[in-house]
């Protein structure tokens, strides 16, 4: 018998693409994919873990492959190498029409992108071998139908060139200005008007211990409404002369300052373990990064445990290896004892209708894009109801993420049960004096998990949001409390005397390694005082190209970056750069 590699299985989760495959004989040492045109001249290693008798899973990131980028475009064998003997993959040929079906078209760039990836069988008939073929194409953005229309859009994209090209200068120059004893850091947001979260949680904790003796700080704080040319330039002088950059969320500026080779950047990413899809989880659904992206320039990641690495390394686009699970900072001050009573005789002082009631916290995510539209459909409560349901020793406090402008819409006749919190100025806070949480999609659940206590998951639009945003987790089997999809279910779960909160406890095993306050004291001593055990190996623009250029094939789309091809935005400010990637932003800003 003939030794082979056979294929039994092809399937995607979300851009992870999976193959089953059998090998006779003795187990191979490796697998990897090598370009048909020069096979062999370049091996790209593939993941692979046994399943047993001979059986493999074999799984690539198609978005990540080629260290932080995709799999070039190109032609490739799937090959499994025993010693000195390689052996190709081969698909059944009487399946073979079953390859159409496992190739799959990803749509990005506002529709002015896309990267494939397909199969097919070699025309080789003494070796009729699966190839596995990759593509990007691009296309422009159409010329303006009239003379005019041409002129305008040439000059904006010259004036765009020019702002980008003055804040590069900017930041050069500033970069003399850079220490060589590493003591600059910047604190830095493009969501956020002032510090928050994990950022603040680790600024204080640095002051705490004394390290602003030791370290400069600088900050910028800006979102699409405050942003100016102004704040552009400042921002830019800042990043220059940083040698550790943390941000929150996402960065769109990175594309063009910040140098990884020589400056420190990481991400205090500002959520948990939500549903959501997000980031290149979400790669060709709309809100879709580009695949070359601010993202991929992170030095790190954080993350609240080793289960969440590879959840936070496929969002990102980074490797594994560059998340590093020391726990969300922001959780130190959440769960230092006496808090709760603190913000408890706050709250209350402040807001009497709820002075020894029951708490239940109304937190749901937006609808809608993002900042621009987003809304919530207050027409599927029945505030009537739910003030009856509420009864006499109960209130509900209705938090609106930050995105939504308008207040809820109580009736004044409610307000005894029913309180508008949106201007109170810590969600943490609420969570901590609330009795349940109400949410849907929200990543609020997170941090109220740890106190244990109910969670009700009013969903009325499960699908819709389901097949829209996208899932990273099957909502159904992940909520960890009830689920409602009617306001009757979720009236009558409010009106329960008790609600179960045993999927809490497994939550909190997989999403938290650290169930303390020493959170920010980890971020500060692994990432910023010193580099984690095992440092990611990133590569540099010109390996990543030069690995392209030796494996694969001529790229049939525009030869410039994706954000090249689309007409460039109006908007005349530098918030453009948060105007170009409105989309892909508002994914990441998705926290309470």
């Amino acid at each position: 018998m003939v030794d082979e590699l056979t294929i039994e299985r092809i399937s995607w989760e979300r851009v992870i693409l999976t193959f089953i495959v059998r090998v006779s004989g003795d187990a191979p040492d490796s697998f990897f994919l090598t370009s048909n045109s020069r096979p062999y001249e370049v091996e790209l290693p593939v993941r692979s873990e046994p399943l047993g008798e001979g059986r493999f899973q074999l799984t690539i990131n198609v978005t990540q492959f080629n260290r932080r980028a995709q799999v070039p475009n190109g032609t490739y064998y799937l090959v499994a190498r025993r010693g000195e003997e390689n052996l190709p993959a081969a698909y059944p040929l009487e399946r073979a029409e079953e390859l159409g079906d496992a190739s799959r078209a990803f749509v990005y760039n506002k529709n002015f992108s896309a990267y494939t990836v397909t199969f097919g069988i070699s025309d080789d008939e003494a070796a009729p071998f699966l190839l596995m073929r990759t593509y990007s194409f691009g296309r422009s953005g159409g010329k303006p139908s009239s003379t005019v229309a041409r002129l305008k859009s040439k000059a904006r994209k010259k004036w765009t060139k020019t702002k980008r090209k003055a804040l590069r200068t900017v930041f050069a120059i500033s970069a003399f200005k850079r220490p060589s004893d590493g003591s600059n850091i910047l604190f830095a947001s493009e969501a956020r008007p002032n510090m928050q979260g994990n950022l603040k949680a680790v600024h204080d904790r640095m002051l705490e211990r004394g390290l602003d003796s030791q370290f400069k700080f600088g900050y910028s704080f800006r979102t699409g409404r405050t942003s100016s040319r102004q704040s552009a330039f400042a921002l830019a002088w800042e990043m220059g002369k940083a040698n550790t950059i943390l941000i929150d969320d996402y960065f769109a500026i990175l594309k063009d300052l910040g140098n990884r080779d020589e400056q420190k950047i990481i991400q205090l990413w500002h959520a948990g373990s939500g549903f959501k899809s997000v980031g290149y989880s979400r790669f060709g659904q709309y809100g879709s990064p580009n695949l070359k992206n601010a993202h991929r320039l992170y030095s790190y990641a954080i993350c609240g445990s080793q289960h969440l690495r590879d959840v936070y390394s496929e969002a990102f686009g980074i490797e594994r290896e560059a998340v590093i699970a020391t726990g969300l900072p922001r959780i130190d001050g959440f769960l230092r004892e006496g808090r709760a009573e603190e913000v408890l005789a706050d709250f209350e002082t402040d807001f009497p209708a709820a002075k020894d009631k029951r708490k239940i916290l109304f937190a749901p995510t937006f609808r809608g894009r993002g900042s621009g539209d987003a809304h919530y459909d207050y027409e599927k409560i029945d505030f009537r109801e739910l003030y009856n349901s509420c009864g006499e020793d109960t209130v509900v406090l209705f938090r609106q993420h930050h995105f939504v402008p308008d207040p809820a819409p109580i009736p004044e006749e409610f307000s005894d049960r029913l309180i508008d919190v949106a201007a109170y100025p810590d969600t943490n806070d609420l969570m901590l004096i609330s009795d349940v949480l109400i949410t849907d999609y929200s990543s609020v659940i997170y941090e109220y998990s740890l106190l244990e206590r109910p969670m009700i998951f009013f969903a009325y639009d499960l699908d819709t949001y389901s097949a829209t945003r996208g899932m990273h987790k099957d909502y159904r089997e992940a909520a960890p409390g009830q689920i409602a999809t009617t306001f009757d279910e979720l009236a009558e779960l409010i009106r329960a005397p008790e609600l179960s909160n045993k999927e809490t406890k497994e939550f909190v095993k997989e999403n938290f390694d650290y169930v303390d306050t020493h959170n920010s004291d980890r971020v500060i001593d692994s990432l910023i005082l010193s580099e984690p055990a095992s440092e990611p190996q990133v590569p540099t623009e010109g390996e990543e190209q030069e690995i392209t250029e030796r494996v694969g094939e001529e790229d049939p789309g525009a030869p410039g970056q994706e954000d090249q091809l689309n007409e460039p935005t109006d908007n005349d400010s530098e918030s453009g750069y948060k105007t170009e990637e409105e989309d892909e932003e508002n994914q990441w800003q998705t926290s309470q």
